[in-house]
């Protein structure tokens, strides 16, 4: 609608007022808008709509035309609503007060657990879409078909809602069972009247059908044919919202679809009595988290430490559920008063012990663990206040299946500090901290602000992503960026970028700022994450000194030998084995202490603990196949020809009869969890020694945990020639019922060997003629049988249900160099990729080298020779575990695919079993429907792999989760006639731990390589735009996505963990529907970058003519 606007004249002293403009009357106000429309609608090339309802007859007398109003609305309601309600209602003969109580029991005295919490998100599942609200969703329905990656969902309010995993903020499983909200076809195809506007939803691909058209009707010739030009061009409209507007949809075949009435008043007061029950007890949550927190901050000299920890979500909510809540005393204590009043509840959190570097938080949990489990309201109403207060707790969620693992427990100190920060910013700071950075850039003398070491730290949390949904702190973040870039450009201090960000003021211009105050040396800021607690990188004192501790022990004991001769002197009293790591810290670090020495050697066996069953290995050789840059050989394998079966060990390193499972180290290793490994480095889970003593390569006598397994010739010969599901299960099976789990003495049996070398054995033409001719013999022919029983485990696993990924990806390693090393030119192409050199104003320089990784591609026969036999061992090694009843972690996966879409995934596997690998297409879509693997004690089978049941036993020096499963099968065999229930271990708080180790640091090593490869894209875009480049780079795009629904994914060639897309412009859009470009095909376009961001690893490119 139009309106005149009346411009008035300004009025001042002395002059005479301007008449005043004549009311116009409502009619001819009305004529005026008519006629301003009418206007317009010829004026306009596209038909003019008026939203109002123009059946209305306004010549009528007022009462008939309520009356007719009032019918029609009616008559609306009781074709949108009424008339579905009461269909639904004679499809399903429900009692329907009971079913709403049922579902009010469901929501309102449903429990979780951490057995729930495993579980892939499921029909039935609660879901929060935003992390401090606590209205939740219904999960309805899930994907149907590979094509399919959203979620739908219903709302308190009946509304129906489609999602992507990524969208979901908190996920609470299991909360109704499936077969329930099936059984009430909670959605329904909503049936349209000629004329009428529908009510409902489209699903996410506008599906049509001429069911969907009003009764009677025939479906219309369509105008624009699929793929015209027409239909992909941008036209300046909201497609999406344009076809989304319900008045759009008036007789049309576009499918919609509505959540019946009665539906609504099943589900609409449970949600909501959750959701208010929910934001009641957040308060209270607050307040005791609030005292927790205090509790959790003081060491034993009551005085505040500065050192963030986590511990598992269910494990603090129950210490918060059984915490004494004494507020009347509080309210009225302070000081010294409050810490006694808090101190005396420690008992209740079940915390004690040496504190020096804080509150010991997490002990190995009792079997009650797994079983302790809590109101679904209180678990929302606890998870929000946890959101809420960013400075003291941080959330880490598992990506895939949206479920909290474990929460860091920030220090209060660096709370207090950032409180500080903040508060100076917002007052005078920004403007001191942007003076000080403008004249520091300037190279001027300049005097530091008060709170420049807080500042800073603020910079490196809110980059690094340690404090999280702090509104306050990223705004005031923004503004302290926002103020030294004005400032830098009013003095000419700042380069204007070619290249943008994803966000104005990012996280990369603040490590842009943090740098340059650091002398200009680039550091990767998951180095800063207080979840991965890194030593030496100033975030947490206890992993620096227990990395003192590893360099003391690797410096004491240099050999093996070294080791050998301290242990067998060694001795330590009860009082001296009680004794913690913080006590010897002054000697660690002075490496000079006899106590120190003889605690040290404590924390290995005099005498192997596994003697009485271990047997002497035959004089063969134990093929240890790796990378040449692997920091530990800790498996190989050996075969031996047998007259009916080829006997195949997998031999393992063995540090658990090395190293005691109550020692220092240990322990250390135990918090670690798994080796972190980071495009710039290792951080090793045990020291270098352990690898020199237990390593499958450590010279003269050493051991081994070998998996022994007989492969039938018979059985193998049978399914080479016949593959079938069939044959594929007797084989299998043979092998796992031949299992022996074996403790061994080798004395140097190690043939150490790469990927590369290997490769090239099997590759070799000569080599390859005489085997099949049966003239290679002994040891030579080694490779070749276990290449060939290797390739036949591969296909057994697929007739299995395992979905083969080929994993073509490359490698990003980075070198810090003194500057005076590095070699020019800066950019260099590689025999295998690039290397590029950061030069800056920094003494150190990261020469980032990305590489393609040969050893890991799917061409790589040596690497699925080792990766068949490792996942072999692991399966036939739980088998045995399990079939004993011997406890072990499992590592588990568990899909949720309907029965439908599990069909249609067998019969892709089948297609490609023998042909062609499968498209980039088919790959992205698999990708969507992957959850995560979790360790559990529970077995459930890894689906992925295609195995009834799955753990991890081959990688004992770098995963903690394989020395615990020794531990039990070597206990297990040592005291076979007294092992009983009562002896098992309760590993289920182990598992969770160790499943938020590796959680943490698969998402730091993702993110690690993604920041040094956009790292590498940005440095060269700079250098080829100086010139300094003389052979650029030929970017391939393999395209993942088509141009319909926005800008198109991409993998980029050696750069494939970035986020690429190619903006989706008129002109790509024609290439599309020309065929120029489709999903799967490689392009070499010329292009201009729109955005490159490290630390949202995004990478945006707009494509050029040619």
């Amino acid at each position: 609608m139009f309106r005149t606007v009346q411009r008035h004249s300004r009025r001042f002293r002395g002059t005479v007022p301007a008449p005043r403009p004549k009311k116009k009357s409502p009619a001819a106000l009305s004529k005026e808008a008519l006629a301003v429309t009418q206007e317009v609608s010829q004026q306009t090339k596209k038909k003019y709509y008026d939203p109002s309802n123009v059946t209305l007859d306004f010549e009528l007398l007022n009462a008939n035309l309520v009356n007719k109003i009032l019918g029609d609305s009616r008559d609306r309601v009781a074709k949108r609503l009424d008339q579905p309600g009461k269909r639904w209602k004679q499809d399903h003969k429900l009692d329907m007060e009971e079913t709403i109580r049922q579902f009010r029991l469901y929501l309102m005295d449903g429990r979780i657990s951490l057995q729930h919490n495993l579980q892939p998100l499921d029909i039935g599942d609660l879901v929060l879409l935003d992390s401090q609200s606590t209205l939740a969703h219904l999960v309805v329905q899930k994907p149907q078909d590979l094509k399919t990656s959203t979620y739908t969902l219903v709302n308190h309010e009946g509304e129906i809602v489609y999602v992507h995993r990524d969208q979901i903020k908190l996920r609470v499983p299991g909360v109704v069972p499936p077969s329930k909200v099936e059984e009430l076809d909670m959605i329904q195809l909503e049936k349209k009247h000629p004329g009428l506007a529908p009510i409902g939803l489209p699903d996410s691909k506008f599906a049509r059908s001429p069911e969907a058209l009003p009764e009677g009707w025939l479906p219309k010739e369509e105008k624009l044919q699929k793929g015209s030009d027409q239909e992909l061009l941008t036209t300046g409209d909201d497609f999406i919202m344009a076809q989304a507007a319900s008045q759009l949809l008036t007789d049309t075949d576009v499918i919609t679809y509505i959540v019946p009435t009665p539906v609504r008043r099943i589900i609409s007061k449970p949600l909501v009595d959750t959701a208010i029950l929910s934001f009641r007890k957040i308060n209270s949550f607050t307040r005791v988290l609030d005292n927790v927190h205090k509790i959790l901050q003081y060491d034993e000299n009551n005085s505040l430490i500065s050192l963030a920890r986590s511990i598992p979500i269910l494990e603090l909510l129950n210490k918060v559920w059984n915490f004494e809540r004494k507020y009347k005393l509080l309210e009225h204590a302070d000081g010294q008063e409050e810490f006694r009043i808090l101190n005396a509840q420690i008992d209740y959190l079940g915390i004690h012990g040496p504190t020096v570097l804080g509150k010991p938080v997490v002990e190995v949990p009792s079997e009650e663990y797994k079983k302790e489990d809590f109101p679904i309201s209180s678990y929302i109403g606890f998870m929000v206040a946890l959101a809420q207060n960013p400075r003291k707790w941080k959330v880490n969620f598992q990506h895939n299946s949206k479920v909290p693992l474990n929460v860091d427990i920030l220090p209060i100190s660096k709370s207090i500090d950032t409180a500080d920060a903040l508060d100076f910013l917002k007052g005078t700071g920004i403007k001191q901290f942007t003076r000080f950075y403008t004249d520091f850039v300037a190279k001027k003398n300049y005097k530091e602000p008060k709170k420049l070491k807080q500042v800073m730290s603020v910079l490196r949390d809110f980059v690094a992503g340690n404090i999280v949904e702090d509104r306050m702190l990223e705004s005031v973040v923004g503004n302290l960026i926002r103020s030294i870039d004005h400032a830098l450009d009013l003095r000419g201090l700042r380069k204007r970028k070619d290249v943008a960000y994803s966000y104005e003021y990012s996280k990369s211009r603040a490590l842009e700022i943090i740098t340059s105050l650091d002398q200009g040396l680039w550091c990767n800021p998951s180095r800063w994450s207080s979840s991965l607690n890194l030593p030496d990188t100033g975030v947490s004192p206890k992993s620096d000194l227990g990395k003192q501790y590893y360099d003391f022990v690797d410096q004491k004991f240099n050999t093996k030998d070294a080791l050998s001769e301290a242990v067998k002197g060694a001795s330590a009293t009860e009082a001296l084995l009680d004794l913690s790591l913080e006590a010897f810290e002054d000697e660690i670090k002075e490496a000079k202490s006899p106590v120190t020495d003889s605690w040290l050697a404590s924390d290995f066996h005099q005498k192997d603990p596994y003697a009485s069953v271990r047997e002497d290995f035959p004089n063969l050789p134990i093929y240890c196949i790796d990378s040449a840059t692997a920091h530990e050989i800790d498996d190989g394998i050996s075969i031996e020809y047998l007259d009916d079966s080829f006997k195949v060990v997998v031999h393992v390193a063995d540090p658990t009869s090395v190293l005691k499972d109550s020692s220092m180290l240990n322990l250390i290793a135990f918090e670690k969890g798994t080796t972190t490994y980071l495009p710039e480095g290792a951080s090793l889970m045990m020291p270098q020694l352990i690898s020199k003593v237990c390593g499958m390569d450590a010279p003269g006598k050493n051991r081994s945990f070998g998996v022994e397994m007989l492969v039938s010739r018979k059985d193998l010969e049978t399914f080479e020639k016949s593959p079938t599901s069939e044959a594929a299960h007797k084989l299998m099976e043979s092998i796992v019922e031949s299992t022996k789990i074996k403790f061994l003495n080798i004395q140097d049996n190690a043939v150490c060997i790469t990927y590369e070398e290997v490769n090239k054995i099997l590759a070799d033409e000569s080599n390859c003629e005489r085997f099949l001719q049966g003239t290679i013999d002994g040891q030579e022919s080694d490779p070749f049988n276990l290449s060939r029983v290797a390739s036949a485990l591969k296909s057994v696993r697929e007739f299995l249900g395992a979905l083969d990924f080929p994993n073509e990806s490359s490698k990003t390693f980075v070198d810090y160099k003194p500057k005076g090393d590095v070699e020019q030119p800066y950019f260099q192409k590689t025999e295998k990729g690039f290397r590029i050199a950061m030069v800056s104003d920094a003494e150190q320089v990261p020469v980032i080298s990305i590489e393609k990784d040969v050893d890991q591609s799917q061409e790589s026969k040596s690497q699925e020779l080792v990766s068949n036999f490792m996942v072999t061992a692991n399966h036939c090694a739980s088998s045995f575990a399990i079939k004993n009843d011997v406890p072990i972690i499992l590592r588990t996966q568990r899909l949720n695919l309907n029965s439908d879409f599990k069909a249609d995934i067998k019969a892709l596997m089948d297609k490609h079993r023998n042909g062609p690998g499968m498209t980039v297409q088919e790959m992205a879509d698999f990708g969507k429907h992957m959850t995560a693997a979790n360790y559990e004690t529970n077995q459930h089978g890894h689906e992925s792999l295609g195995l009834s049941c799955y753990s991890h036993f081959t990688s004992p020096l770098r995963r903690y989760t394989d020395m615990v499963n020794q531990w039990m099968l070597g206990q297990y065999l040592v005291k076979q006639g007294e092992w009983t229930k009562e002896q098992q271990k309760d590993l289920s708080g182990i598992a969770n731990h160790l499943q938020i180790c590796l959680m943490i640091n698969k998402q730091a090593q993702r993110s690690s390589t993604r920041f040094w490869q956009a790292s590498f894209l940005k440095q060269y875009f700079e250098q080829l735009k100086r010139g300094d480049v003389s052979e650029p780079i030929e970017f391939e795009f393999l395209l993942l996505g088509d141009a319909k629904r926005g800008d198109v994914r991409c993998k980029l060639k050696y750069f494939d963990q970035m986020k690429t897309t190619i903006v989706a412009d008129d002109g790509v859009k024609r290439r599309f529907n020309s065929g120029e470009f489709e999903v799967g095909k490689v392009v070499k376009p010329t292009f201009k970058i729109k955005k490159l961001d490290m630390i949202e690893h995004e990478f945006t490119v707009e494509l050029t003519s040619t």
